[in-house]
């Protein structure tokens, strides 16, 4: 038996623990990516954190990988089958439906900032358990709405930090004169070609076979170069609304780059597929992608609801980004007392500066004037405020700037002032 006192307990495997001062930078970029989306007209929504596993085999799709291979699947006490939502989409949709939102004026937008979990190998940027912020626009199948919804994310993914690079497909509808029969072709390409895929990939593609193209394996990644793409075979109502797409990001400057072999790994996408992807994250750079999900609603068995809506990834962001201003730590200023009394009055002090906004601290340790500065140093703050005998008989405190090292004596009534942003 381990020792009482040892620490026999570490985070389950392709999960981590967020910790400051990276989680300040974790809160920053979701305040601003909901901050993003509400200039835009979409409300926040919150679902629960898992869901009857038929939501995802449903709409999701039993053939794709997320429900086949990676889901967090478990039985309650009252023998339901539960799953910890592995992506936003079909939660958010079955909520919209549960609760007749659809009813209304539509679109319905609605945004989110979730964990979702999948059991996949970790690796970088890439965790089982892992945060994504997203937008659903559902109730519209017009291709102004789809030129929106990319630029809400092209702009936010800007605005954090990050330079995306912009990858757009049409993979078509899901019927006979479009995606299925294209389908069927690729099907039988990849039956004539099995030999110069990867092992595992082979027994892929006769469930999904647009799976292939996401493929990682250089074999397989050199096979795919050679295969026929969804682009040459869309309908002709898809492709002039494609057109209609492209003009649309043309008239707001967005720019992007055309994928044929970008395709979404899950059953529900439809017609305009994208994808966003940035410098610095491996073979594994996207930050996140979306697109259109026309049989959602029905899969669910809702009505026919078009929709459209992207994820990004929060782990791949603070990855691809460096650190901003508006990551740091909110105090402000770090009060410094040498003594009880000094103590006392720099709880008057910090509270006083709460409560007009300024972020403050204080040490609560006891420790002398250099372990508290070093605790100064540690807040991240960016004045030391520090209060002694001496400041206390002159009604005053000595400000230093944690960054320049200068100090300077201020009465206390003007520490506010002194110390505000």
């Amino acid at each position: 038996m381990a020792d009482d006192n040892e620490r026999s307990f570490s985070a389950p495997r392709g999960t981590n623990d967020l910790l400051p001062p990276e989680s300040w930078r974790w809160q920053a970029t979701t305040r601003r990516a909901m901050d993003s989306f509400a200039l835009a007209g979409y409300a926040p929504v919150e679902t629960p954190l898992f869901e009857h596993t038929e939501v995802f085999e449903r709409g999701v799709g039993e053939g794709s990988e997320v429900v086949g291979k990676q889901m967090y699947t478990f039985e309650d006490r009252g023998g339901r089958s539960l799953t910890l939502r592995p992506e936003g989409t079909a939660p958010v949709v079955r909520a919209l439906l549960e609760h007749g939102l659809d009813r209304g004026p539509l679109p319905v937008k609605l945004a989110y900032a979730s964990a979702m979990f999948r059991q996949e190998r970790p690796q970088k940027g890439r965790f089982r358990q892992f945060f994504q912020v997203g937008i659903e626009a559902i109730g519209s199948d017009g291709p102004i709405v789809d030129a929106e919804v990319i630029e809400v994310g092209w702009r936010f993914l800007r605005d954090a930090g990050v330079e995306p690079r912009l990858l757009l497909n049409s993979i078509g509808h899901l019927d006979g004169s479009c995606r299925l029969g294209y389908l069927d072709r690729l099907r039988k390409w990849l039956e004539e070609n099995a030999e110069t895929l990867d092992e595992e990939d082979r027994d892929r593609f006769a469930t999904n076979p647009l799976r292939t193209f996401d493929s990682k394996e250089p074999a397989t990644v050199e096979t795919m170069r050679s295969a026929p793409v969804i682009t040459e075979h869309v309908c002709d109502s898809c492709r002039k609304h494609f057109e209609a797409v492209r003009a649309s990001l043309d008239d707001v400057s967005v720019p992007y780059d055309i994928d044929p072999t970008l395709v979404r790994g899950l059953d529900y996408y439809t017609r305009t597929a994208f994808e966003y992807v940035a410098d610095g994250l491996g073979a594994q750079n996207a930050v996140g992608g979306g697109g259109r999900y026309d049989g959602l609603s029905e899969s669910l068995g809702g009505p026919p609801l078009p929709g459209i809506g992207f994820a990004l990834g929060l782990d791949r962001i603070l990855l691809a980004r460096p650190a901003s201003e508006g990551d740091d730590a909110p105090v402000q200023a770090f009060v410094v007392a040498l003594g009880a009394e000094a103590a006392r009055a720099a709880f008057r002090i910090v509270t006083d500066l709460r409560s007009i906004g300024i972020g403050a601290d204080m040490d609560h340790s006891g420790r002398g004037m250099k372990g508290q500065m070093k605790g100064a140093d540690r807040s991240g703050a960016r004045y030391a405020v520090i209060i002694g005998d001496d400041e206390l008989s002159a009604g005053e405190a000595t400000i230093r700037d944690m960054t320049s090292g200068e100090q300077r004596p201020v009465p206390f009534a003007e520490i506010a002032r002194s110390v505000g942003r």
